[in-house]
């Protein structure tokens, strides 16, 4: 094991996309065996020391940054295995999945089409892109596309990272078939999907190499949409999703096994512009519903693998970079299907049909058929955040952005809100995201800390509203050390309480991600 203790040789372990400062920590600690992991968290269980799990550092909310005691890298678990066919194996799972998005407790059935389906063990600390191109080099795909490439698998899996692409595929959770994990008393266990459920009253057993922990998962109640907060515990609940999106809280992951898919032949897309957001809105409901019914029927149809939004501010802020902008352009939908090259032509005449439908003047649509293309669709996606960095450089002030998710038939309600909400108080504002899912990312700017300090109330002011329309107060980046006063108003005190009961049975001595989520007992007993 590799033990860092000069701050100056981990420095890069101090800082994240979150802008949090003043992360320390007494020391660094780089395992490379399960074995070493395990006699590192029980000596720190016995002396109570924090234990902050770290490795790509990649993430928004300062859930890899520590504050005190020690930090555990998993740089070194980052081997990447063999990809397994179905063929090879004696037994599988078919992840099953409801209408929501939410996986369908105890609906996994054996599935007849393995030539469709592998599975690969990688190690946590491995890279999402490098498992990606490894996995595509030899005919399969890794299907989650979480934005930031260069996170590791375990960073992925703790947030249950999704991306654009979410709208098809889903979130990491669905895509992970095992997991091995080290618990804060040196116990270990390797989680399989569909072999271990919660009963009725939320009751489970986990069994380790050190014997069984009889689990009791929170009572509280988790909106059926996509969800990054709080401790998994929707009803008949797998025992791994409840390792899935724990912030590094309730143990350190070591290993996965990842469900890969067959890998799309073609893709083609497009971005429209529209002269009212309303139409926009129409536009994604109707693109949803067909989605949704192709995807049942498997007809050759519309069936979107990623719809993005971008309102007005948005556009405007990068329209010096893109003069395909029109002028007076009130939204702008982006939208992906993938295909073959015997319905590429099929469906993109269904695609320039519904648009037409809508009164667009294809010449005002930007379309993309080929890689270099697609890239393009890429860049102008990324051109957007990175223009926002930059007034966030200049002023000095960090901006305010959220991560809310609402029902479907709640999301015009939400952005009017929000929309009403900025111009009360007068503040810089640009929303896009993910609105298939009817998930997007408003960002706040502030030109001063009067203004910074107005962005964080209001911030707070959107998660209520979210909660109280059955929403979540996050729905992909998770809570981390920033989003505390979020989760409770999601959760009430009550939730969070519940919370820290699970893990404290689990982590007893309280070592792992301290303020991950919630306050940790030690600072909320010294308020």
């Amino acid at each position: 094991m590799i033990i860092k203790t000069d701050q100056s040789t981990f420095a890069h372990y101090l800082e994240d996309a979150s802008g949090m400062l003043g992360a320390n920590a007494e020391k660094v600690y780089i395992p490379e065996t399960k074995e070493e992991v395990s006699a590192l968290l029980r000596e720190c269980s016995e002396k109570k020391i924090p234990v902050t799990v770290a490795a790509g550092c990649t993430g928004v909310t300062g859930g890899c940054l520590a504050y005190g005691g020690v930090i555990l890298s998993t740089e070194k678990f980052n081997n990447i295995g063999r990809i397994e066919d179905w063929k090879h194996q004696q037994q599988t799972a078919n992840y099953n999945y409801n209408d929501t998005g939410l996986p369908r407790a105890k609906a996994l059935a054996m599935t007849d089409n393995r030539q469709e389906t592998a599975t690969i063990r990688v190690g946590s600390g491995a890279i999402v892109n490098e498992i990606k191109k490894y996995v595509l080099d030899n005919g399969w795909m890794y299907a989650p596309d979480p934005t930031e490439k260069n996170a590791t698998i375990g960073g992925n899996i703790s947030t249950d990272a999704s991306g654009g692409r979410g709208f098809k595929y889903g979130t990491t959770r669905k895509y992970i078939n095992a997991l091995e994990i080290v618990f804060a008393d040196g116990s270990y266990a390797e989680i399989k999907r569909g072999e271990t459920f919660a009963s009725e009253d939320g009751t489970i057993t986990l069994k380790t190499n050190l014997g069984e922990k009889i689990l009791h998962l929170p009572k509280y109640n988790l909106p059926n949409i996509k969800n990054a907060a709080a401790y998994y515990n929707y009803k008949n609940a797998d025992l791994i999703d409840i390792f899935i999106g724990h912030e590094g809280t309730l143990g350190v992951i070591i290993s996965a096994e990842l469900i890969l898919i067959r890998p799309f032949e073609m893709l083609f897309g497009g971005i429209i512009f529209f002269d009212k957001k309303e139409s926009s809105w129409d536009f994604v409901k109707e693109i949803r519903e067909l989605s949704d019914k192709n995807k049942k029927s498997g007809d050759v149809d519309i069936n979107a693998m990623s719809v993005e939004y971008f309102d007005k501010n948005a556009l405007n802020l990068i329209k010096p970079y893109y003069p395909i902008i029109p002028e007076n352009v009130d939204a702008g939908i982006l939208f992906e299907q993938d295909c073959t090259k015997e319905t590429y032509d099929i469906l993109m005449e269904k695609w320039v049909n519904i648009i037409e439908k809508y009164e667009i003047n294809t010449d005002n649509v930007w379309f993309a058929s080929d890689a270099k293309q697609q890239e393009e669709f890429r860049i102008f996606r990324h051109k957007i955040p990175e223009c926002v960095n930059e007034i966030v450089k200049k002023n000095k002030i960090p901006k305010v952005g959220t991560d809310v998710a609402v029902p479907h038939d709640k999301l015009h309600e939400m952005i009017y809100f929000c929309e009403q909400k900025f111009n009360e108080n007068k503040l810089f504002n640009l929303t896009f995201g993910h609105i298939g899912e009817s998930h997007l990312h408003a960002n706040i700017i502030a030109a001063t800390q009067e203004e910074y300090e107005r962005c964080k109330s209001l911030y707070l002011e959107i998660a209520r509203k979210a909660v109280s329309l059955g929403g979540t107060v996050t729905a992909e980046h998770g809570i981390g050390k920033v989003k505390h006063h979020f989760l409770q108003a999601m959760l009430g005190k009550e939730g969070i309480e519940e919370m820290r009961k699970f893990k404290l049975s689990l982590d007893p001595a309280n070592i792992l991600g301290r303020d991950n989520m919630f306050e940790s007992v030690e600072r909320y007993n010294k308020k």
